[in-house]
């Protein structure tokens, strides 16, 4: 399917989106030398070494990937996280990645994308390709894909350490209700890193506007609301809406806990005859030991906007 075929209003034709997020590629090798890590990098550096490198694994998200590849979704969303370090490099080796997807994909940037301040153009903009060409005072950025419209909001931002905070700022809440409003008549899909509710993740680890956020979703509407950050399979709702957010695991992590094993949410949207958006979620996890399974399966009804 071409990314401007329009949607047909028939239950056989639905368009399939991929969700992941929290992919965490291991770090190249060797590091880069000291001076890189002469900040709150040093941190994540002796957590990776101590913790995460244990329990990120790339054969996981290689799992993953290649269940998304015998699935045959029409596009890839991740909301972000695919760095440790948010390290030049780093970066460049999650373009390389974003290259080798099995689909055509999208991303949002996360809290370790972000975790020092930099340059653009030595960070996240080298994924400029898969955020339709945004700058970094251009998001969100819209890509519409037939009558589907995904909107990429940035929620990464540096933070102190100790705290993983996120923060999407009145400027990118005002284009993003411009964005919702000039997108009325499509099934408006938003991706944002860190979830725009609390509760889901801990105070240190929240999206610090997340009322304000919330607020300009559940005005404006939207039909759906994914994050990542949480490293949970979640299903909750805006805040002042029935509007779902979805949060899904991370793409790597090994995790004794159903709800947080890797996995991937696949989304299937139609529009049906009488013009609502039907919207089908299956939360797909992955362990070594049973393999595959549905953690959970939810379907909406949303009638479209004109």
């Amino acid at each position: 399917m071409t990314p401007n075929a329009p949607l047909k209003p028939s239950a056989s034709s639905p368009v399939v989106l991929a969700h992941i997020s929290d992919v965490h590629l291991p770090p190249p090798s060797p590091l880069p030398g000291w001076r890189s890590f002469c900040n709150k990098r040093l941190l994540s550096l002796a957590s990776w070494k101590r913790h995460r490198s244990h329990r990120h694994l790339r054969t996981l998200s290689d799992e993953i990937l290649g269940d998304i590849a015998r699935l045959h979704p029409d596009l890839i969303l991740n909301t972000g996280d695919l760095t440790n370090f948010g390290l030049t490099e780093e970066f460049q080796q999650g373009a390389a990645w974003l290259r080798r997807l099995p689909r055509p994909g999208l991303i949002v940037p996360g809290n370790h994308d972000a975790m020092v301040g930099q340059s653009w153009q030595d960070g996240a903009g080298l994924w400029s390709e898969w955020m339709e060409r945004c700058g970094e005072d251009d998001f969100p950025y819209c890509r519409r894909f037939g009558e589907i419209a995904v909107i990429g909001v940035n929620s990464a931002v540096s933070t102190p350490p100790f705290m993983a905070c996120g923060r999407v700022g009145a400027e990118q809440r005002a284009r993003l209700a411009r964005l919702l409003d000039e997108t009325r008549s499509l099934c408006r899909i938003v991706m944002i890193h860190h979830p725009p509710r609390r509760g889901l993740v801990p105070w240190r680890k929240s999206l610090l506007d997340h009322r304000r956020t919330a607020g300009v979703i559940a005005r404006h509407g939207a039909a759906l609301v994914l994050h990542g950050h949480s490293h949970d399979g979640t299903i909750a709702a805006i805040p002042g809406s029935a509007i779902p957010l979805v949060g899904v695991a991370s793409a790597s992590l090994r995790s004794s806990r159903s709800w947080r094993q890797a996995g991937w949410n696949r989304i299937a949207v139609r529009r049906d005859i009488g013009g609502s958006w039907e919207i089908d979620l299956d939360q797909r996890c992955f362990s070594p030991d049973d393999g595959w399974h549905i953690l959970r399966r939810r379907h909406w009804s949303i009638r479209a906007e004109s």
